[in-house]
């Protein structure tokens, strides 16, 4: 945990959290795989299972089966949350869809835009170091209520062969018929490029380790990825209001991910020493060590002279979660650009968001949030442009058409105009 007190020193944070790349044995290790999957296809996928999840499938076992999933047995309490999670996200997802509109062109016709689902999404749900049941719900259910017909899933399995039952059962109530099991990388090489078990997908989505983004890429082309996210991120901006603990509490719950970077941005030395006093409390005692000592490494506290000067820092961090606990909690987000979710008030902790209030949990890391959104239904759904000009309109436009394809050096562009201009 370190206090970053100066501007040098928050220049020196940008510069390294910027400088984050994949490192060349990663990038070939995926190119590797993804050869290895186009080659081999399926058979690839059994070995790759084999060599790192200790798992011998066969082809023909990489598609979990229909009765696996109908049988899936969960605790109850998770099957009513994931079923509570479910109504609210379908709920968000929903004011989300777009109606097609059509208007009059200023030159004479109309214009406009329609919109149509993909046919077929892949979703990743990792379960690796844990199962991500709520990724099912924040990555199936955009997809659903964008009007997806075709989406299959893919997860690791255990040596035996097993899937995660919470995961199974999220399937099985979301009426997810198709889904995988195996080696992750391999599989969303398998979703992108298509095998013989495996149909291709149009779009892929969903969270993943280091090589399952790698994967997506290297792949994108081949088809639409979500985005590229890395390991977990999380700031909080707080003010003299805020309650060390509660912002202890909150930013130790992004911590605890693998491989997590968290900042707090605050107005005073003392708030961040407090912060960082029961951050190191609630991890000797009530959380007893949740947090790896990595992850507390990985927390940088800024302190800044005011509001407006946290707002101008986080944007500069543009991280995944934004968490605002201050006197004025709109204010501050008034001078807010880039972050991939916002949470606003001591009430709306991080994880509210990871599970069930409505948004997906799937969002930029890596200050890509400067340019980039999480996944949404528009990630499953493709905008076609729609345009349809009369006789008047065409005339009043033909000059401008010639103009261009004559110097542009595309006569045959220009043509056709002059081809109805002699009707």
């Amino acid at each position: 945990m370190k206090i970053i007190e100066t501007k040098e020193a928050l220049e020196e944070l940008l510069r390294e959290r910027k400088g984050t790349r994949p490192s060349q044995k990663l990038k070939e290790t995926v190119s590797s795989i993804i050869k290895s999957v186009m080659k081999e296809g399926d058979a690839a996928i059994c070995e790759y299972t084999k060599q790192f999840d200790k798992c011998p499938l066969s082809p023909s076992k990489l598609k979990v089966s229909k009765r696996e999933i109908e049988n899936a047995k969960c605790p109850p309490d998770l099957e009513k949350a994931i079923l509570r999670s479910a109504e609210s996200i379908r709920a968000f997802h929903e004011h989300q869809l777009r109606s097609e509109w059509r208007e009059k062109a200023p030159f004479g016709g109309e214009f406009g835009e329609v919109y149509r689902p993909v046919e077929r999404a892949g979703v990743y749900v990792p379960a690796g170091t844990a199962p991500l049941v709520s990724s099912v719900l924040m990555s199936v259910i955009p997809a659903q209520v964008a009007g997806v017909k075709s989406i299959c899933l893919a997860t690791p399995c255990d040596s035996e062969g097993k899937v995660n039952p919470g995961i199974l059962a999220a399937c099985r109530l979301l009426n997810v018929k198709e889904l995988y099991r195996g080696h992750g990388p391999s599989l969303v090489a398998a979703m992108c490029l298509g095998t013989r078990a495996i149909p291709k997908v149009d779009v892929i989505a969903g969270p993943g380790s280091a090589a399952v983004t790698e994967m997506k890429r290297q792949l994108f082309g081949a088809v639409n990825v979500d985005l590229i996210a890395g390991p977990s991120e999380s700031l909080i901006i707080a003010d003299e209001t805020a309650e060390p603990r509660f912002v202890a509490a909150d930013i130790m719950s992004q911590a605890e991910h693998h491989g997590s970077k968290t900042y707090v941005i605050v107005t005073s030395k003392k708030l961040a020493e407090a912060v960082f006093a029961e951050v190191r409390s609630l991890n000797k005692n009530e959380l007893a060590g949740a947090v790896e000592k990595s992850g507390l490494e990985n927390l940088s506290a800024v302190v800044v002279k005011d509001l407006k000067e946290a707002a101008a820092a986080s944007n500069a961090i543009a991280p995944e979660h934004l968490q605002i606990m201050t006197k004025d909690d709109e204010a501050v987000l008034a001078h807010i650009t880039n972050a991939g979710a916002v949470f606003l008030g001591k009430w709306t902790p991080v994880p509210m968001g990871d599970f069930a209030f409505g948004p997906s949990h799937v969002l930029p890391t890596g200050a890509a949030a400067a340019f980039m959104s999480g996944l949404s239904t528009a990630t499953f759904i493709k905008r076609m442009s729609v345009m349809k000009a009369d006789e008047t309109g065409f005339a009043n436009m033909s000059k401008t058409m010639e103009v261009f394809s004559k110097y542009e050096l595309l006569p045959a562009h220009g043509f056709t105009s002059t081809v109805r201009k002699e009707k």
